[in-house]
């Protein structure tokens, strides 16, 4: 992760989201508790039977019936003992991380009995089931409405159980152990998994009231004006009611699932709205989801991927490759009828490959097969395999120099990556260097690594990027670098890009560069509600108020919507407490804890806040949890040691703070907040070493050359009393 800026919110890092966690009701000995039906297949049976695939099947049925076998139609559903008893009866018993799992039916009840390691047991009621293939999880009730996605899934070709994250050691507490709110079906899941899903969190109550129309994904989903449509067409008018979409709005509305992604409305997107204005869509200037050239890494769900791509780019869409009903693809992809069919006709401008020539493989093998080569898939909760929608050309020299995959070395694992290197520079080389895509990745993954020429490489790649997902990705890396002022200057002109994405992360780029506040203001007004958001955001990083408008409201509704993440409940607790309702911000404050109770960045967030309504001692606590977890990362010595200075506890200031630095000698604001401790114990020579090793950061601000100037003169001072030489500051 790059280390260039070191960011004031918690940020949630792990990702979204199909895995799931149980909440827990503990009881011990035998039977079973009889639980209410809460997972119905709708909420609305009125509506659905006016907007149901019933009603469409009655003119659609070819169309319902290819649906009907889709991974959308089956995205979730009830348990039912004619799909489920084979997977419970017998009973099933597993073992992992300590912990002994029982899944079996008790009565008609389908259940999950743990037993950890002190002998504790808990039963849970397993009430619903999300996917169907390559894998199949059941969800567990849990407290105050939560649903959540047991980590033992089903594979339901060998009708064998196994773990999600078998091997991984996840622990109750941590935020993305299978009973943590990181896997909660609510929040994660269901949108996706479920038609008009509405989540309905009440911060308030600490809960959810979630409803759904219909289990799974179904036409209403995707058609809007079903419900006039229908009665028009009992009328004879068979066009009236249904929307007519273009083939962006069809993508976008694919993407609202598809994407990694965050939420900025709740439930609110229909198809034909703007994606930006409903979701934030994740790029690789966010580290860890994808490799420097753009492969996949995380899930992040395809449309980033594709978006990045040149055929995205083009205006390829998904329907160009996939049916939307049954899910599948309109031709096949194994023998490469399914890309031959623009590749070898020249459709849609796509230039002609022959793929025997191309490859330098055998017809009918795997290297043949042209999404082996620029589709390699990645395999995910054990058993699940996604292809990269990348379409990136292999390059084992990016492997070489950078450890990026290849898709040569993916196929050919007997091989080294120097033999890789060798045949593709052979057969592909001046192909190859056409390409950005080195260039790409050698830029990206020294900003990810922080390195300072990374911004000159950015700037370059970014003159001429016709390709607004990669245009964004530069910007967003390049406000690592703001303190450089040709980069501040590309930032401002980003706030005119055609794109949101760019406009969004240029604001983003600029939140800490002074004299910068009417530029940002300016983005309050946005047509799309992505950079409006950006724009607050931006301010409130710069402690600004935000004015009464479209903007804020936009805020706000976001903040309340997703307050069950931990980055936007600190927020509102810091609100509470700047607004004085102490007790409503200890509140929210202890929830946000309570969401990822072990995370040591959530606990100084917490540390932070409790420090902002004057309970230093809780805040303590808070930080000294952290250490104890993370002890090896230099922020928790510091921010301790900053409460500790306020406490006037200097010796213990400076032996953290000395801690912080030890762990992080390139790590400047200690640096510089231990030089102005040391001043105020009277070790002035001490206090200019320290100093000494802030200047790469401060050697330009105010502050620092005040402060130089103060120990200068007290060791000028020092000197004309007769201080021996060998304790005289050093030039």
């Amino acid at each position: 992760m790059c280390g260039c800026k070191r960011a004031w919110l918690y940020v949630c890092v792990l990702s979204l989201l199909l895995l799931a966690g149980c909440g827990q009701e503990k009881r011990n000995g035998t039977g079973t508790k009889q639980v209410q039906k809460v997972f119905p297949e709708t909420f609305d049976p009125h509506r659905l039977a006016k907007v149901g695939s019933d009603v469409c099947l009655e003119c659609h049925a070819d169309i319902v019936e290819k649906w009907s076998d889709s991974h959308h139609a089956w995205a979730n559903r009830p348990v039912s003992a004619k799909l489920d008893d084979f997977a419970f009866i017998p009973p099933h018993r597993f073992e992992e991380g300590g912990f002994v799992y029982e899944l079996k039916k008790e009565g008609e009840a389908f259940v999950l009995k743990v037993t950890d390691q002190d002998g504790e047991v808990e039963v849970h009621s397993l009430e619903g089931v999300i996917g169907v293939d390559p894998l199949v999880q059941y969800l567990a009730t849990a407290s105050n409405g939560r649903f959540q996605t047991t980590a033992l899934a089903l594979d339901p070709a060998t009708r064998e159980w196994f773990d999600v994250f078998a091997g991984e050691g996840r622990q109750p507490g941590e935020w993305g152990h299978w009973t943590g709110q990181g896997m909660n079906w609510n929040a994660n899941c269901a949108y996706c998994h479920m038609t008009e899903y509405y989540k309905n969190f009440d911060l308030g109550k600490e809960s959810y009231s979630s409803t759904w129309l219909k289990q799974g994904i179904s036409c209403v989903q995707c058609h809007t004006g079903i419900e006039q449509h229908v009665t028009s067409a009992k009328q004879g008018d068979y066009t009236t009611g249904i929307t007519s979409l273009s083939a962006l709005q069809t993508m976008e509305s694919c993407a609202t699932c598809h994407s990694r992604r965050d939420q900025l409305t709740p439930e609110t997107f229909r198809p034909g709205d703007l994606y930006a204005d409903h979701f934030a869509l994740s790029l690789p200037d966010q580290p860890g989801l994808y490799y420097p050239d753009g492969q996949i890494r995380d899930e992040v769900f395809v449309y980033g991927s594709f978006m990045m791509s040149p055929m995205g780019h083009a205006g390829i869409t998904c329907l160009d490759c996939h049916d939307p009903h049954s899910n599948d693809t309109i031709l096949p992809y194994e023998n490469n009828s399914l890309c031959m069919r623009c590749h070898g006709s020249g459709l849609q401008d796509a230039p002609i490959i022959e793929p025997t020539k191309h490859s330098h493989h055998a017809e009918g093998s795997t290297g043949n097969q042209c999404v082996e080569c620029h589709m390699p898939h990645t395999t995910y909760m054990q058993t699940d395999p996604r292809r990269d929608h990348g379409f990136l050309s292999p390059d084992p020299l990016l492997t070489q120099e950078l450890g990026i995959p290849n898709a040569c070395n993916g196929c050919h694992t007997d091989e080294s990556v120097e033999w890789a290197v060798e045949w593709s520079e052979k057969w592909f080389g001046d192909m190859l260097m056409d390409k950005p895509q080195r260039e790409r990745a050698r830029a990206i993954h020294a900003a990810y690594e922080g390195l300072p020429e990374a911004a000159r490489q950015l700037l370059s790649l970014s003159e001429g990027e016709a390709n607004a997902a990669w245009r964004a990705t530069y910007t967003g890396l390049l406000g690592n670098y703001a303190n450089d002022s040709e980069v501040v200057m590309y930032l401002r002109s980003r706030l005119k890009d055609e794109s949101p994405l760019v406009r969004s992360r240029a604001l983003g780029g600029l939140a800490y560069v002074p004299g910068e506040s009417d530029v940002i203001a300016g983005g309050l007004d946005d047509p799309v509600r992505e950079v409006r958001i950006a724009a607050v955001r931006a301010m409130m990083a710069r402690g600004e108020s935000i004015p009464q408008g479209e903007a804020l409201k936009d805020w706000e509704t976001y903040l309340h919507f997703n307050a069950d993440r931990p980055q936007n409940t600190f927020i509102l607790a810091d609100e509470a407490s700047r607004a004085g309702r102490i007790a409503e911000a200890k509140r929210i404050n202890e929830f946000a804890v309570s969401l990822d109770p072990v995370n040591p960045e959530v606990l100084r967030q917490a540390a932070i806040i409790s420090s902002g309504y004057g309970d230093n001692e809780q805040a303590k606590a808070y930080l000294i949890d952290a250490l104890g977890r993370a002890p090896d990362d230099a922020i928790y010595p510091y921010s301790l040691a900053l409460i500790r200075a306020e406490e006037g506890e200097l010796a213990e200031t400076v032996a953290l703070l000395q801690d912080a630095v030890a762990i992080d000698p390139e790590f400047y604001r200690a640096w510089y907040n231990l030089a102005l401790a040391l001043t105020k114990l009277g070790d002035w020579q001490a206090a200019s070493e320290a100093l000494n090793r802030a200047a790469p950061a401060f050697q330009n601000d105010m502050n620092w050359m005040r402060t130089r100037a103060v120990i200068d003169q007290q060791l000028d001072s020092e000197q004309e009393d007769g201080v021996p030489p060998m304790l005289r500051r050093q030039p």
